[in-house]
């Protein structure tokens, strides 16, 4: 499922795509994206059949502010590229025809826009995301 959502990342025209935690030595490119593990919520009844696995994915986007004239308008138009990409021409955005094991797939709070430090050279935004489906017991992403 993971490599999934990292593919419907990779429609967004000009950015790396990454999976992985943000890590700014990684980061060269004008735009980027990391997907990384937020938190992970276990339910099972039983510990037989399968459980519901509530998983909270952070997108990380960035643009290099050396590389950039107009940041705000890149950045911003990189989340809208983002929505684009997860959400455009779904008729049910909670539950996209790309990922069709998801019981449920939204943005679990607004998006974050993330002020550089002066010794940075990136301008970040932070979409949090939840997956929730189920996981039979041994399965491995």
């Amino acid at each position: 499922m993971i490599q999934t959502i990292l593919n419907r990342l990779q429609l967004v025209d000009g950015a790396e795509v990454r999976e992985g935690f943000y890590a700014q030595g990684l980061a060269k490119e004008n735009q980027f994206i990391f997907l990384q593990p937020h938190t992970d919520l276990f339910g099972a009844k039983n510990g037989i059949n399968a459980f519901r696995d509530d998983l909270t994915l952070q997108v990380v986007a960035g643009i290099n502010l050396s590389k950039s004239t107009n940041p705000t308008a890149e950045l911003i138009n990189l989340v809208r590229d983002i929505r684009c990409a997860f959400f455009k021409d779904e008729r049910n955005t909670e539950k996209p025809s790309w990922l069709p094991k998801a019981i449920t797939f939204k943005e679990a709070e607004p998006c974050k826009y993330i002020m550089p430090e002066s010794h940075e050279k990136h301008a970040l935004a932070v979409i949090t995301l939840t997956l929730v489906h189920t996981v039979q017991f041994g399965e491995r992403l």
